[in-house]
């Protein structure tokens, strides 16, 4: 997945070039599999099971790379609301009264978004820490998409489910109750790589948006995977070599879902298009 300088492309934190359009930019590879959430010691301890274990599918593992994707949720939540009043002082800088009002109106909708999103997952946090500490990873499910092939892109990270991939809603994300989650994680195996998700056994929302996806064949599944972590996890990294293989087409409309802002509210669609060099082997739900 790296290159030759230990680098892998990126289109996260999002950049753009001088005409406007999303930027991708280089990060040397420990910086993108690592984030300040935990010490070094207790990082090591907790998720030693996945670092230093080849990875099987196991319960355990499973859960552990859900776990370590909603702690970078919180993370990123926790620095995005800490930042916001600094943000709402400059962000109308220079815009007419009427512009102020209504810059100022959606990033009131978008900080109310952020901290209803933080409380969720602090909450689902609770009940993960619980179980973690138990060593028992009871209550929760887990599908696996194993495949052969370079593992070209990478991500962890979490997602609100609010339609499934044939268009029903399954839930509304302003509901004042506390929305189902869908944790993502990627794993290196021995033939190539897997695609892990994991979500609450009281997650109606995540499971139905589970079965569209699994319901979709072994030569689509691929693709769907690449564009689903393009559009619903921010911190996705990947390969310059992959990348570069891929049509100006394809380029384009990978970058356009990348570049969505919240996927949640603006229209998009998958394309019915393999690209990545994988060949799924098995698919496991427990």
């Amino acid at each position: 997945m790296v290159d030759s300088k230990k680098q892998v492309l990126t289109f996260f934190p999002m950049r753009r070039d001088d005409s406007g359009n999303i930027k991708l930019h280089r990060v040397e590879w420990r910086d993108a599999s690592t984030f300040t959430g935990f010490c070094a010691k207790h990082d090591a301890s907790t998720f030693s099971p996945i670092e230093k274990v080849r990875f099987t599918g196991s319960k355990q593992q499973c859960f552990l790379l859900g776990y370590r994707a909603l702690c970078h949720e919180i993370f990123q939540k926790t620095g995005a609301l800490k930042a916001s009043p600094q943000v709402r002082r400059l962000v109308d800088r220079g815009l007419p009264p009427w512009g102020q009002r209504e810059v100022q109106e959606f990033h009131a909708t978008l900080t109310a978004g952020q901290a209803k999103g933080l409380s969720d997952s602090q909450e689902l946090k609770t009940a993960m820490d619980t179980q973690l500490l138990a060593e028992t990873y009871q209550g929760f499910s887990s599908a696996i998409v194993e495949f052969e092939g370079d593992l070209c892109i990478s991500c962890a990270g979490a997602m609100t489910p609010d339609y499934d991939l044939g268009g029903n809603r399954l839930q509304t994300l302003h509901d004042d109750r506390t929305l189902d989650s869908l944790l993502f994680g990627t794993a290196v195996t021995d033939t190539g790589g897997a695609a892990v998700f994991t979500w609450s056994d009281k997650a109606s929302a995540s499971e139905s948006f589970m079965t569209t996806l699994l319901n979709r064949t072994t030569d689509q599944l691929p693709g769907i995977l690449v564009q689903f972590m393009l559009t619903y996890i921010e911190n996705s990294f990947f390969s310059a070599k992959w990348w570069d293989s891929l049509s100006e087409l394809h380029q384009s409309h990978l970058a356009a879902l990348a570049e969505i802002s919240n996927p949640y509210y603006d229209a998009f669609h998958f394309l019915n298009s393999k690209l990545v060099p994988w060949k799924v082997t098995k698919i496991s739900v427990h």
